[in-house]
């Protein structure tokens, strides 16, 4: 029985992970990785007028004396509403940073925006208000916004 368990979850992990969903390449100028960010995305629920992509990415930001830059890793998982190649993109996540003299950080990047992508092209563009969420310590809104170009790789 243990045996049919794990096969059951190993083929359905494998399924989740190589599945034929669409995926990206993305940079992300401004936005939830800081100043900018470079980002792998994957579609995992599909339809013409829904698409729900999770989104991992990495930046550098340099923040002051006494920290020094940060390596920062926002994760994240957008809903896009809309259709023929037009849509709301509402995204929240988590960006986990770690700064070059040690200290961590985790903050909470969310996103509104609008997203054009071609029915029969291989790239989005995004514009969005990507505000930046701290919580632990005290909270603070930080407003920003993105701009973002992705191409689709098969």
């Amino acid at each position: 029985m243990r045996n049919w368990l794990l096969l059951t979850f190993s083929l359905l992990a494998v399924n989740l992970l190589f599945a034929q969903k669409h995926r990206y390449l993305s940079f992300e100028l401004a936005g939830s990785g800081g100043f900018g960010s470079i980002n792998y995305e994957k579609g995992f629920i599909e339809n013409p007028q829904f698409q729900l992509i999770g989104r991992v990415g990495f930046s550098v930001a340099p923040i002051d004396r006494n920290n020094g830059s940060a390596l920062v890793f926002p994760v994240m998982a957008h809903a896009v509403f809309g259709k023929n190649g037009h849509g709301l993109d509402v995204a929240a996540g988590q960006a986990f940073s770690l700064t070059t003299r040690g200290s961590v950080f985790l903050r909470m990047p969310l996103g509104l925006g609008y997203r054009f992508q071609p029915l029969e092209k291989h790239y989005y563009l995004r514009v969005s208000y990507t505000p930046i969420v701290s919580y632990l310590v005290d909270f603070q809104w930080e407003h920003w916004g993105g701009l973002t170009f992705g191409y689709q790789f098969h």
